[in-house]
């Protein structure tokens, strides 16, 4: 079997979902305002580290550490050109109410409903985790290789928590050490 370090970014939020999926958690796919977009693409921004930081910090207030991933993008399937950008993605959830506490911390982290920004039209989506199989992962991954001047090549963001979990999770189902 591969070493860890050799598995696809597919692969490895395959497991990541299959691991959150023996607990609980939290889908969401949230619309990024276009007022923060515009900021942060005037200024030359790195908008999916932007999200990262913002993200983490809003997940925190719920728990340190709270394991979640995203993929940002910006490529509409229906209309096949770009839109909005937004984030698909998921975070793990500890108690009953995290899952509104989740998309509502995402949707802050996307600007939305923010410093006088109101929140947009059909900006925030999500639900319980409920789909098996690859499709979920697929439709995470439909638009990372399109080239998006908004944004750079990386699309994907993993929590170290959910990093380190998902390598031990693929170490122990390979027999392999780290």
């Amino acid at each position: 079997m591969p070493h860890w370090d050799d598995l696809t970014l597919w692969l490895k939020v395959q497991l990541a979902v299959m691991l959150m999926d023996e607990w609980s958690f939290q889908t969401f796919n949230i619309h990024i305002h276009p007022k923060l977009e515009a900021k942060l693409v005037a200024q030359g921004r790195d908008v999916r580290a932007e999200i990262r930081d913002r993200l983490r910090k809003e997940l925190a207030v719920i728990r340190p550490g709270l394991e979640h991933f995203f993929v940002i993008e910006g490529w509409s399937k229906l209309t096949k050109a770009p839109t909005i950008l937004h984030i698909h993605g998921g975070a793990l959830i500890d108690a009953p109410g995290d899952g509104e506490r989740i998309k509502d911390a995402a949707m802050r982290a996307a600007g939305q409903g923010i410093r006088g920004h109101p929140v947009t039209r059909r900006a925030k989506h999500g639900a319980e985790f409920t789909r098996a199989g690859q499709r979920y992962v697929n439709y995470l991954f439909k638009s990372v290789r399109r080239h998006d001047d908004r944004l750079e090549k990386r699309r994907l963001t993993m929590s170290r928590s959910i990093v380190d979990a998902t390598r031990d999770f693929w170490h122990e189902i390979t027999g392999r050490l780290a």
